[in-house]
């Protein structure tokens, strides 16, 4: 290969598409900057949820502590909170397309009981819809009576379910596309028992990191500059 297509090559790379991140977090919690929507089944009509900013015994700092009464008459009860940030929006159609997201939490358990304190994970509110993650991140007390870092990388739309307004989960998934309408991020707490439970827990240092296709055009110009060196060398 002569030096003309050794430079050529070099040049090719660099104009690959880079990866390319967008990252949302809040470690401070105001209340304002927060809005909670509550869904339960039937089973556990009677139910509430809280959160609060405390301004000390966060990590370090301020933190955003929940309180989860879950009231179950019949088995199974369910309670989701979900709590959306008003300033953490992305538009796929505009911005990108996602390719994955990472999410991480710091999280802690107030009350010492069995089962895992309170199911948590991002959450996802799209054209009206409310998603959550399918797999939960949980802080049994035994492991977070102190702040621990919880994290859950690489989620893509099939790692999410929806949660209808009478608490139902199904399998419909957002639009993480390039036609993909506008998220507001956030983060959910639950609770599903067979009993009646009272839950209190915080989370500190919720970050987002959103993974964006490489911007179009950038691999259409690489593939033409390819297509042109491969003329020039026959």
């Amino acid at each position: 290969m002569n030096r003309t297509a050794i430079a050529s090559m070099l040049s090719l790379a660099a104009l690959a598409p880079a990866a390319r991140a967008i990252t949302f977090f809040d470690g401070i919690f105001n209340n304002a900057d927060w809005t909670l929507t509550q869904f339960n089944n039937a089973n556990a009509a009677g139910s509430s949820t809280q959160g609060l900013q405390f301004l000390a015994g966060g990590n370090p700092n301020e933190f955003r502590r929940i309180r989860n009464q879950l009231t179950v008459s019949s088995p199974t009860g369910t309670l989701h909170g979900f709590h959306m940030n008003v300033t953490a929006f992305y538009d796929p159609s505009n911005q990108g397309a996602i390719t994955s997201i990472d999410y991480s939490e710091d999280s802690i358990n107030f009350v010492n009981q069995t089962g895992n304190g309170q199911g948590s994970g991002l959450a996802i509110l799209q054209n009206g819809r409310f998603y959550r993650t399918s797999a939960a991140l949980v802080m049994p007390y035994s492991s977070y009576s102190t702040w621990q870092p919880n994290a859950m990388p690489g989620l893509t739309a099939s790692s999410f379910w929806e949660v209808d307004a009478f608490g139902n989960l199904s399998a419909n998934t957002p639009d993480f596309s390039a036609s993909g309408s506008i998220m507001q991020l956030g983060f959910w707490r639950g609770n599903s028992n067979n009993g009646s439970i009272n839950t209190e827990c915080g989370i500190d240092n919720w970050n987002v990191v959103i993974h964006q296709a490489p911007a179009p055009g950038a691999a259409a110009l690489l593939a033409l500059g390819g297509l042109t060196l491969a003329r020039r060398r026959r």
